[in-house]
């Protein structure tokens, strides 16, 4: 608040001072006739306004946090600055941010974007504002920052144009304590102990889309092998396009067996609303998914029960081998357009520093769930995450110990990850494929699409 009174103050004299030189301003006011100086009188400073085009609007699930966070901005801003949402659907979002680059009108803060675009076109072309500067000037956000992230984000040059993440939301499983209620630290076990402790539960899968659900489970699977986590991460600098190793396979073959054996009845084709609503409805004591889910679990959300379910029975895991499923080298959600004005970068920097504030990541973390590894937790969001407990379960199990991977789904070509995969699911949990050919199917088919 003291930051935005004292620029307050600092514009209108600097309009002040205008008047006085005999010089104009479209935001200045006549003096009243029986009034002083200009400098008696005053006028208030623009208000610097933006539109963020976000999928994370409307019915998406971000918007349950994002929209009140930029309100919030809004508030503790008002008269200084303001953003509009536009709202953009999540599958049509890429394209959209292609489109407006092409035309020299990407929005002043960009939400992201296609991996490989920002890394190859947009960022290389100079399309994005230099953020090492600011993050050396501003250690209250640097010193957040998760170290991978920040290696990853920053070039040869020093250059830093994504701003890094401070957060990192490791995916696990949640399990219906009603249903199955093992007494042993399942994030400690071996992957082939945890399978023999599963025999005889109904897992929900998704098959359908880019068989979300299933993929965690194969992620899995992959980083429990020798060599699997290397292989997985190996993805990140160059994507994987050979899957003909006895790493994938031998995932592959475990993952038959389980879609053949553990399946919820509905897996097969089923969209991951379908498999969230076999795990909701009791006909599945498991599902893969990310902490956001926690919100499903919530009395608020019980309409979306059925079957005697009830979200108070539910509580989470990471996975065998303490393996949590999150991409830390990454780029991070915003950067900022190299065409903005001074002014609106000045909105932007704002914004990115409210975002990356210990109250905003905490409300974060609790609303979606995840750990700031390098944030010192307040007493109370301590005591309110303890409230959830399927948060406080994964909070419990993330430690200096757990180990990060990123999803399969993430280090394959994006047209093999986003139909391809889950296509050919079905035909891997009836037996048309084995394993080795469904290896075979996915090297041809990713090969194929980095030769487009």
């Amino acid at each position: 608040m003291k930051k935005k009174l004292t620029a307050l103050l600092l514009a209108c004299f600097m309009l002040a001072t205008l008047a006085a030189c005999g010089g104009t301003s479209e935001t200045e006011s006549p003096a009243p006739a029986e009034s002083g100086s200009p400098e008696e009188s005053g006028s208030p400073a623009e208000v610097i306004e933006i539109t963020i085009p976000s999928y994370k609007t409307g019915e998406n699930v971000g918007a349950v946090f994002f929209e009140p966070q930029v309100e919030r901005f809004n508030e503790l801003y008002e008269g200084q600055y303001h953003i509009t949402l536009e709202s953009v659907p999540q599958d049509g979002f890429n394209d959209r941010l292609k489109q407006l680059a092409q035309q020299d009108m990407l929005p002043v803060l960009v939400q992201g974007g296609d991996v490989d675009w920002m890394a190859n076109i947009a960022f290389p072309n100079g399309m994005a504002y230099d953020l090492s500067t600011w993050l050396d000037e501003t250690p209250a956000v640097k010193d957040l920052l998760i170290d991978d992230g920040l290696a990853y984000c920053t070039n040869e040059d020093g250059t830093i144009y994504s701003l890094p993440l401070a957060t990192v939301r490791p995916t696990g499983f949640f399990y219906n304590s009603a249903l199955w209620n093992p007494s042993e630290d399942l994030s400690a076990l071996s992957m082939d102990e945890f399978i023999e402790l599963i025999d005889g539960q109904q897992i929900a899968f998704s098959t359908a889309e880019n068989g979300w659900v299933a993929a965690l489970f194969l992620t899995a699977l992959i980083a429990a092998e020798d060599g699997g986590v290397e292989w997985l991460q190996s993805g990140v600098e160059a994507k994987i396009t050979d899957f003909n190793n006895d790493i994938f396979i031998n995932a592959v073959t475990k993952l038959q067996s389980l879609l053949q054996n553990n399946a919820a009845s509905n897996s097969i084709g089923a969209a991951y609303a379908d498999a969230a609503n076999a795990f909701m409805s009791n006909q599945a004591s498991i599902i893969s998914n990310g902490p956001w889910m926690s919100a499903d679990f919530a009395e608020t959300n019980s309409a979306n029960w059925s079957n005697g379910f009830n979200g108070a029975d539910v509580r989470a895991s990471l996975f065998p081998g303490q393996v949590g499923i999150a991409t830390t080298s990454c780029f991070g959600e915003w950067w900022i357009s190299a065409s903005a004005s001074e002014e609106e970068i000045e909105l932007a920097l704002a914004f990115l520093e409210f975002v990356y504030s210990p109250a905003e990541l905490e409300a974060y973390l609790l609303a979606e769930g995840g750990d700031a590894p390098k944030l010192d937790y307040s007493e109370e969001f301590q005591a309110q995450q303890g409230e959830t407990q399927v948060l406080a379960d994964l909070a419990a199990d993330t430690t200096e110990d757990t180990v990060f991977v990123p999803c399969i789904l993430d280090m394959i070509p994006a047209s093999v990850a986003n139909s391809d995969f889950g296509r050919l699911l079905p035909s891997l949990a009836d037996g048309t494929y084995s394993p080795a050919e469904f290896a075979e199917w996915m090297t041809d088919a990713a090969v194929a699409a980095t030769a487009e």
